[in-house]
């Protein structure tokens, strides 16, 4: 849902730090050459809510990523899409080497995943780079409801 309603997200917050700022330079006492500090903590704890579910559970942790830095940034999708994949694979990667050391891996069935993968994101990016951006993230959003909706079903 966020990946939809990333535009009027950010009209939103467009209109809200016009207003702070507007108010920041009616205020006689503040610094006229001192910005107020951005906040990232909107940014922050999603992602690190999304990065913990995606190292323990995995599923559409791309998706809810790339929704997530999609609501809260101004980059275009191609650029989103590249810090989604470092910070999915991150913590894909923290996951694997403690599931590695702590549990049982069915080592084929990882191998197989990790071809898959690396195929993924070899293709993805280029992909992401030559389609338009708002059918894309449409579509994006379209197969993660689609997979929620198979795994309440099954």
């Amino acid at each position: 849902a966020l990946l939809l309603a990333r535009d009027r997200l950010r009209a939103w917050a467009e209109v809200r730090a016009a207003r702070t700022a507007a108010a920041a330079a009616a205020d006689p006492s503040a610094d006229p050459g001192e910005a107020p500090a951005p906040s990232f903590l909107p940014l922050v704890v999603p992602v690190a809510l999304v990065g913990l579910y995606g190292g323990y559970f995995g599923a559409a942790s791309g998706v809810l990523m790339l929704a997530v830095l999609c609501a809260t940034a101004t980059e275009p999708l191609p650029v989103t899409n590249a810090v989604k994949n470092l910070a999915t694979g991150a913590a894909n990667v923290t996951a694997a080497v403690a599931f590695a050391f702590l549990a049982p891996v069915h080592w084929p069935a990882a191998g197989l995943l990790s071809c898959g993968c690396l195929v993924g994101s070899w293709l993805g990016p280029k992909v992401v780079r030559r389609l338009p951006e708002r059918p894309l993230r449409y579509a994006i959003a379209a197969a993660g409801f689609g997979l929620a909706l198979s795994l309440l079903v099954v």
